[in-house]
Formats: structure tokens, sequence, C-alpha cells
């Protein structure tokens, strides 16, 4: 509960509230606002305080988003864990895996002297988890809200085997209009349509999302910069230890689909996800860890 929280986290810059069934804990620093919420470890706001444009959040998130607890909030920076869309073998699992749904507990948060804020969220196994992935675990995602909104997603294996995960930082972008947004960094990676099912190629220009849109920009590395000019800024997607790219936007017929989107609302967000997907799919030996990160920031144009 927040007020237990706030007893055990002493830091200037963060409050712990209570929004509907869900704990949320908001930052506001030097730097930047910013919202996070313990279910799912997902970031729901992130405002920088200079060079954004007109000012509005980086991050969406749905008008009809339900705080229940009992389904992940619509928007924001969904964690996609241990694996990213359908479980590879059973069609009843969760899809994105089952840590995006789940309460993570907090483990740090903390005032740096840098001027930034960061909160410490952790995931263990439970046998809920253990029936639908069969590893002992300990999952640990830092978020550092400062000049960037910095995620380092860090798995480790505990259990005596190897094991194979894919994962997506799931972010859902506010942009002042979804269609023909311009996305460059792709280029030279391989470009799959899940719309069309068309066969692998290779990206030779930058992407220009048309709603519908599903694609998956595999052995990407590269910073993703988005074009949104109604807002006066470009939005960037960095990562390390990431191959993947998947930029996603329902359109105007899918998004019929989505209770907690309304119909309208489709050309105001896009998905830019980073990650490790399909064939990008990550092995962490017995014992071993392995860390993700990504970083979102603003510039003004």
């Amino acid at each position: 509960m927040p007020s237990e929280l706030a007893k055990q986290f002493n830091a200037k810059t963060v409050t712990f509230k209570l929004q509907e069934n869900l704990t949320m804990i908001e930052v506001d620093n030097a730097f930047a606002t910013a919202k996070i919420t313990t279910q799912g470890g997902s970031v729901l706001s992130y405002i920088p305080k200079s060079n954004n444009g007109s000012g509005a959040d980086i991050l969406w998130v749905s008008e009809t988003a339900v705080y229940d607890g009992k389904k992940p909030v619509r928007g924001g920076v969904p964690v996609c864990w241990p694996w990213f869309g359908g479980h590879p073998a059973d069609k009843t699992a969760p899809a994105h895996g089952f840590v995006r749904a789940a309460l993570w507990q907090v483990s740090q948060v903390a005032d740096l002297a840098n001027g930034a804020t960061e909160v410490t969220l952790s995931f263990k196994p439970s046998e809920k988890t253990l029936a639908l992935w069969p590893f002992e675990f300990h999952l640990e995602l830092k978020i550092e809200i400062g000049e960037k909104l910095v995620m380092s997603m860090t798995t480790s294996n505990l259990s005596d085997k190897p094991m194979e995960i894919t994962e997506a930082l799931h972010t859902y972008f506010t942009v002042a209009d979804a269609r023909d947004l311009v996305i460059g960094g792709l280029e030279g990676s391989v470009h799959l349509d899940k719309l069309s099912n068309a066969a692998a190629e290779t990206q030779t220009d930058t992407v220009v999302l048309r709603p519908p849109m599903d694609s998956v920009y595999l052995n990407h590395t590269a910073t993703a910069v988005m074009e949104d000019a109604g807002n006066q800024r470009q939005i960037l997607v960095e990562k390390s230890n990431a191959s993947s790219c998947v930029v996603w936007n329902p359109g105007p017929e899918t998004v019929k689909g989505f209770a907690d989107i309304r119909d309208e609302d489709w050309p105001t967000f896009a998905c830019v996800e980073a990650g490790n997907v399909l064939d990008n799919a990550i092995q962490i030996p017995a014992g071993a860890k392995h860390t993700f990160v990504m970083k979102l920031s603003s510039r003004t144009v």
C-alpha cells in the first residue's frame, strides 16, 4: 500500500498514491515528471521539463484504460516477458508473458546525485508462474527518470538449465498523428510484415507508419527516431543488448476490438518497441544474467 511504501522509502522526489486499485509511484524532479505502477512494472507517464516540443507526455495511456488490477493498463510501457506475443507452445497462456499484469515489488527508491530519480522493481517466480514457465529466475527493472527515461531489465537464470526468452518493452508513444508518422533509424534491419506475412526483406528506407501496421525489424541495434512534427519534437528510442524493434498501430478497424481504446483514438499513439523477439531470442545459461536497456528522450525541432 502507498502509506507503507512511503514509510519504507524516503525519497524527496517520489510520492506514493493509490489510483483505484493500483499503487502509483509519482516522480517529480528537476528533469521530468513520471508515473509508474507496480502492476506490471509499467511506466505510465514521462514528461521531460525541457527540450520536449509542445510539452506533451512522451507516453500514451488510453482514456478508457482500467485500473482495477485485473488486466494491464492500456498504454505506457508494458513489460513483455519471458515471451513476446503468443506462448511458443501453449495457446491458452497469456499473450506477452505473465509479468505485465502481475504485481511487482518495490526494491529501492533513490534520489541520485545527478538530480535524477531511480526506482527499482523486482519480480520472482511463484507456483502460478512455474506452471507456465518451469524456471527459477529473478527479474529486476531499474527505472531512471532524468534527462532520459532509462529502463534496464535484468533476467537472472537461477535454474540449473539454460533459459531462452523473448522480451520487449511495448512502449506506447503520444504522437500528434500516427498517420504517415516517419520513423528513422531502422534502415538495414530485416523487416517482417506480420499482417501480410510477406517474405522477410531488408529495410532500405525510413519507415512510414500507415495503420494498420504490425511490423518486426530484426537485427536492429540503432536508435529509432520518430518525427512527431505536430508536437514540434523528435522522440528517440535508444537500446543496448537488444536486437529487435516492433512498430504497431491497430488502425481504424482493428481498434474496434479493443474495449480499452476508444475507436477514434488510434491516430493519437504509435507503439515503437525495443527488445529481443523471434529470431533474436536470448539464450541465458544456468546461473547467468542478461540485461537489456532502453532509453527514451525527446528533442525540440
